[in-house]
């Protein structure tokens, strides 16, 4: 059986390695095939001394320079055979490694770091090859967290709840931009772009937020009609979710559904004036993926109403009547407790928000990333 690993490592210079390694018939065949395009060499400690097992290093990418040719042929290569040397691997295992080749003027400094960064990226490579790093949970675990060096952002999806989101229904422009600057990191907040807000400004409003916010952001557009063309949208307005009315025609809601689950947004449907929530919900085809039991602003009877009860397959949110002096209470019901003017109307906005989190469990502080090296020394090595 062939098997597969990769490492990365190094900062102004990268060292990527992607390695195949096995000893049957497949990794013969994928070994012969390299072998015979011509642009790679064999691993080797010097001109006539090949490690073993034997080695193939194979170049990314066309080598356009005497400098890459250079460092492809020299210490890039010597590089990955010190590290299948060292291991002291199985010799009737067959190796391929493919390697970038960097351009950088040839001085002994730049030959010593691409050799240290290749040396240690092959062998990590190569020992995650051999203990099938990273496992499936793995991947399931650091699906929406993890943050790709050159794409800057996150993924983000509601995976560990409870979260705090927090609806963003300002009059100007300046309120939002003043609110967006006030809130901290965590990983346990949502911002929704309201319904006053993507009125006034439209859903062009999301790609302001993203210029402050790395997260995720909900489109809150109640909506009632042409379910899938809102969506499509909010989609294209780089929304994470979309907000679909429960008064909206049950035709209505199952298409804003459909139209979620194709475009990979999460569908909230939002009970205000459903007068049997659980009904609803059990009527549906397609259930969202979020709901909400809302009490509207308008509403004159204060507080969350106790005989809301729901049972369902979803992340359950509550929106009306959350304060900080109940939020351990409906998080024992509760996955997402929505906040409005008790955070937007608050002289400090990230203090009230920090209050929030805190009752909620978290350090607000902790924003976290994930690196493979500190977190799953047992599994890699």
């Amino acid at each position: 059986m062939i098997k597969f690993g990769e490492a990365v490592l190094g900062n102004e210079i990268k060292a990527i390695i992607n390695v195949a390694l096995g000893n049957d018939k497949e990794i013969n065949e994928i070994f012969t095939n390299a072998l015979t395009r011509g642009n790679c060499v064999f691993a080797n400690l010097r001109p006539n001394l090949i490690v073993k097992p034997l080695t193939l290093v194979v170049p990314r990418h066309n080598i356009e320079s005497d400098i890459q040719d250079e460092l492809f042929q020299g210490v890039i290569q010597y590089a990955v055979a010190k590290a299948v040397a060292d291991l002291d691997l199985d010799e009737n295992l067959k190796v391929v490694i493919s390697v970038n080749v960097p351009e950088v003027p040839i001085t002994n400094l730049n030959k010593r770091k691409l050799f240290q960064y290749f040396y240690a990226s092959a062998k990590l490579a190569i020992n995650r090859a051999l203990n099938e790093y990273p496992s499936k949970e793995k991947v399931k675990k650091e699906k929406y967290r993890a943050l790709h060096p050159l794409v800057g952002f996150r993924d983000v999806r509601l995976e560990y709840p409870p979260y705090l989101q927090i609806a963003l229904d300002v009059p100007t422009m300046e309120n939002l931009e003043f609110l967006l600057q006030t809130i901290p990191k965590s990983d346990h907040i949502i911002l929704e772009a309201g319904t006053p807000l993507i009125k006034k400004f439209g859903l062009e409003v999301i790609e302001i937020m993203r210029e402050y916010f790395d997260g995720f952001i909900v489109a809150d557009l109640k909506t009632l009609d042409t379910g899938r063309v809102e969506v499509r949208l909010a989609f294209e307005a780089t929304a994470n979710a979309v907000a679909i009315s429960g008064v909206a025609p049950k035709s209505t809601i199952i298409k804003a559904i459909h139209e979620c689950q194709k475009c990979g947004l999460i569908s909230y449907l939002d009970m205000m004036n459903v007068s049997e929530p659980q009904k609803l919900y059990d009527s549906l085809k397609l259930k969202p993926d979020v709901v909400i039991l809302h009490r509207g602003i308008d509403e004159e009877t204060f507080g969350v109403k106790k005989e809301w009860k729901f049972k369902g397959n979803c992340l359950l949110a509550i929106a009306g009547g959350v304060g900080v002096e109940n939020v351990e209470e409906l998080l024992k019901e509760y996955q997402i407790l929505i906040v409005g003017r008790a955070i937007t109307k608050s002289r400090d906005p990230g203090r009230v928000i920090r209050m929030f989190i805190n009752k909620m469990g978290y350090d607000i502080d902790t924003y976290r990333l994930y690196f493979d090296e500190d977190e799953d020394i047992g599994e890699e090595l």
